[in-house]
């Protein structure tokens, strides 16, 4: 192997590092969101009003701040 083959397979693996640990922190988060949305919606700070906008369903969500 000389040194210009080394490089590529380097570079290659990295990449593929790479991926995958973007592809699991992305997961990661969405798994979060959703659970935060749900204790949201428990709670009654998360409201949600569907809508029709053009022909395409849209969808209006409101946070309420936490009360202290």
């Amino acid at each position: 192997m000389d040194i210009i083959e080394i490089l590529l397979l380097n570079n290659l693996i990295l990449i593929l590092v790479g991926a995958y640990t973007m592809y699991k922190y992305g997961e990661k988060r969405y798994e979060s969101a959703v659970l935060d949305t749900i204790l949201l919606h428990h709670e009654g700070r998360l409201t949600y009003k569907a809508y029709m906008e053009s022909g395409v369903e849209m969808l209006d969500i409101q946070i309420a701040p936490m009360e202290d």
